[in-house]
């Protein structure tokens, strides 16, 4: 008895759209088991749902249809009417019947972009896996509610708080634009990979695809005309196939920290991290620094009590990073005397728990650390990222005010790991504090 092998297919969402591409994780395993077979290939059919045809067409149908009632799918218009589910040659007029509707051909790759005929039309993809020696063995078919309309996406609404204000340093003088100022944005994108949580279920599923939302990410951060670019959130593989490559040809160089546990996703392994994007006509690299959290952690474990250490590996080895750059700015036709400009840009995404208080006053305190010897250099520092503080919580007061007194009621720390931190710094970080979140 020979192995019964089934394709898997699965979509993102059921819900197609008009214009944006579908692109199915499909699989063929032994039933009830993750093993693969050693050789096969796949083949694929998209059909669009026709509610009416024309007469002839239709007389043609149920012809067909009754000539081959013993097939739960019938075939027209080529000659593989024997197939149960038989893809047919790029020559003839595909048109089959299935699930009670009638179907036309209109792809024949695993991907397939509906197009403005598809809209209020249900689509259905026939995968079929066929070994070397040519015989299916096994065929997957897959039906979608009907294609919608591509919604046009709503403008950015920015949130001001002019309370923030009150957290500046006062110590801080706030330098004004200059001819020569640049500017910056920093956006955590929401790596795709935590689509999946359900945390979203305000949003229906098929605007979290990452085929929808990758276009408009990138209209809506090119939209704001930065020169240089902090996202967080950048998963590895979009990074490499969609974000590096689409910014280069809109002049801007990349470079990207990946965080340091990767998870299994559409048959590799992945994660996000952090990339940083600048103008190269503007700027060129003078070195960059790779920050792993969780390497910085290792010391402090140590010196904790042996009966927290557990604990404490637990709550201190997350896999969050920090990517530091110092760049500087061209000549552009400077003369050779003039002087040149640096910054140091340092890109960050610190820990989320809700119970980990500790970890992003960590996090945040070694990140400082670390730039406080380039500070020292007199060297600009600017800090992007996604910190996952509110104003006035800890790691922010510690940016701020360049200290913690006292912590704030909702700081938690079960294993006194505060004792082993220098909670203060001499940067003046807020002299231009940020007066809008997004």
């Amino acid at each position: 008895m020979g192995l019964e092998w089934e394709v898997q297919v699965r979509f993102p969402s059921d819900t197609p759209v008009a214009g944006i591409e579908l692109n199915p994780w499909v699989r063929v395993n032994y039933k009830g088991s993750y093993v693969s077979p050693p050789n096969y290939a796949l083949q694929f059919a998209w059909y669009r749902e026709l509610s009416t045809l024309p007469k002839c067409v239709e007389d043609y149908v149920a012809f067909q249809d009754h000539a081959s009632r013993d097939s739960s799918m019938t075939v027209y218009g080529g000659g593989l009417n024997q197939e149960k589910h038989g893809l047919l040659n790029s020559e003839d007029l595909k048109i089959v019947k299935g699930e009670g509707k009638t179907w036309i051909q209109v792809g024949s790759s695993r991907t397939y972009t509906p197009s403005e005929d598809d809209i209020d039309s249900s689509l259905r993809l026939v995968s079929v896996a066929i070994d070397d020696m040519g015989i299916k063995m096994s065929i997957n078919v897959f039906v979608t509610t009907p294609v919608i309309r591509l919604p046009r996406p709503y403008p950015r609404h920015m949130i001001i708080f002019c309370s923030l204000r009150k957290f500046r340093n006062p110590k801080c003088i706030a330098t004004p634009f200059k001819e020569e100022s640049f500017r910056v944005l920093s956006y955590n994108i929401l790596a795709d990979l935590y689509t999946v949580s359900g945390a979203y279920t305000h949003c229906p599923n098929w605007a979290l695809t990452w085929e929808y939302r990758r276009r408009n990410l990138l209209n809506e951060i090119l939209s704001y005309d930065a020169d240089i670019l902090c996202l967080q959130e950048v998963q590895s593989d979009h990074f490499k196939n969609f974000f590096e490559p689409e910014f280069a040809k809109l002049g801007y160089s990349a470079i990207y920290k990946r965080k340091t546990k990767e998870v299994y996703s559409a048959n590799e392994y992945v994660i996000d991290g952090c990339a940083t994007f600048f103008r190269h006509d503007r700027f060129k690299i003078v070195i960059k620094y790779e920050v792993e959290y969780d390497k910085m952690a290792l010391p402090v474990i140590e010196v904790l009590e042996p009966d927290k250490r557990n604990n404490g590996l637990f709550r201190l080895m997350k896999d969050n990073v920090a990517l530091v750059v110092i760049l500087e700015e061209k000549d552009n036709g400077r003369s050779p005397d003039a002087a040149r400009s640096t910054i140091c840009v340092a890109n960050t995404h610190i820990h989320r728990g809700l119970d980990a208080s500790d970890v992003r006053l960590f996090q945040v305190v070694n990140l400082i650390r670390g730039l406080e010897k380039i500070d020292s250099s007199g060297i600009p520092i600017l800090i992007c990222g996604d910190m996952n503080s509110l104003p006035g919580s800890d790691p922010h007061r510690f940016l701020i005010n360049g200290e913690v007194g006292c912590f704030s009621e909702k700081f938690r720390d079960p294993l006194g790991i505060h004792k082993h931190l220098k909670l203060s710094h001499s940067m003046h970080l807020p002299c231009n504090a940020v007066r809008f979140l997004f």
